[in-house]
This record gives C-alpha cells, structure tokens and sequence, in this order.
C-alpha cells in the first residue's frame, strides 16, 4: 500500500511538472507548426540559398526532391529497384534538425504493400548498396497539407539514407 500511494506520488509530480513545461513553451518553437505552402516555399527557398553560399553541390528530381550524395559513401552495384528488399540506416528530420525518426537496421520491400513516403521512394531509386544521400523531400512528395502524426501540415523533410543491403 504504501508503495502505491509512492508511485502514484511520482505520477501526479511527473504529469505536473511536464503540464509546467508544456504551459511555459513558446507555440513558436515548433518552426513547422504554421506552415503553410507559401511558409514551406520559402524555408526551401532559404535552403537552397544556404547551400549555394555555403557552395555545396547538390542536385534535383523532376519532382523537386533535393539531394546530395555523401562522396565518401558512393556505394557500388545496381541501384535499389521495385521488389529489392532493402535494409537502410536512416535519420529523419525537420528543416531546424530536430530528429522525428531514425533507426539503425531498417528492412523493407521497396514499393510493396508497405507504403513509404512517395519522395523516399522516389529518392531511395538514385542508391545502391553502400550509398549514403541527404534528401530533401517537399511535403507534397511526404505528408502533404494535413501531415501525419507527429509532423505538421506543409512540412518538409530531411532524411540521411545509408543502403546498408539490396536483395
């Protein structure tokens, strides 16, 4: 008995301190929390000026996805296609770098019933097996004007992809 009135002690500390923390953050931290399309034109815009300023190459799809190419990780043998199964490392975040999604070992068959983001899809095409590429996916090419979860409507992605394997 008295290490549940404990615990119950340490939840109602635990759900008052993070209503505090929630109650005190600025709604503005999130810089993708009132995207718009104008908003997301704009941050891609400011991207794409960074690297020209900072002259860092980078290169396009006909569907505007951005990328680089890690040059120390160019990798070798045919590039991922339909029906590979693929296992990759991978990072995804906002434009300000925040980390919404990441995992070290991830497997997948490409383009099957598992449905990735048309722009991961599309982006993942341009590697092969050891390959390691930035990219820089528009909101229309991921979860577009009413976002997903945890992401925000207009909201542009980056995602690090290694190609760990292709079966």
């Amino acid at each position: 008995m008295k290490s549940l009135i404990i615990n119950l002690k340490i939840v109602v500390l635990i759900l008052f301190f993070a209503g505090i923390v929630t109650s005190c953050m600025d709604s503005n931290d999130d810089s993708t929390s009132s995207n718009t399309a104008e908003t997301e034109a704009a941050l891609i815009a400011k991207w794409r000026a960074q690297m020209k300023s900072k002259n860092i190459a980078y290169d396009s799809t006909a569907t505007k996805i951005y990328y680089v190419i890690d040059k120390t990780k160019v990798g070798s043998g045919a590039n991922v296609a339909r029906g590979n199964t693929v296992t990759v490392k991978y990072t995804g975040t906002y434009m300000d770098g925040t980390i919404f999604d990441s995992s070290d070992n991830f497997t997948y068959v490409h383009k099957s019933s598992m449905r990735m983001i048309p722009g991961w899809e599309e982006g993942i095409e341009l590697l092969n097996k050891g390959a390691k590429a930035t990219f820089l996916i528009p909101s229309a090419l991921a979860y577009g004007p009413t976002g997903y979860l945890s992401i925000p409507p207009y909201s542009p992605l980056f995602f690090v992809i290694e190609v760990v394997d292709i079966k």
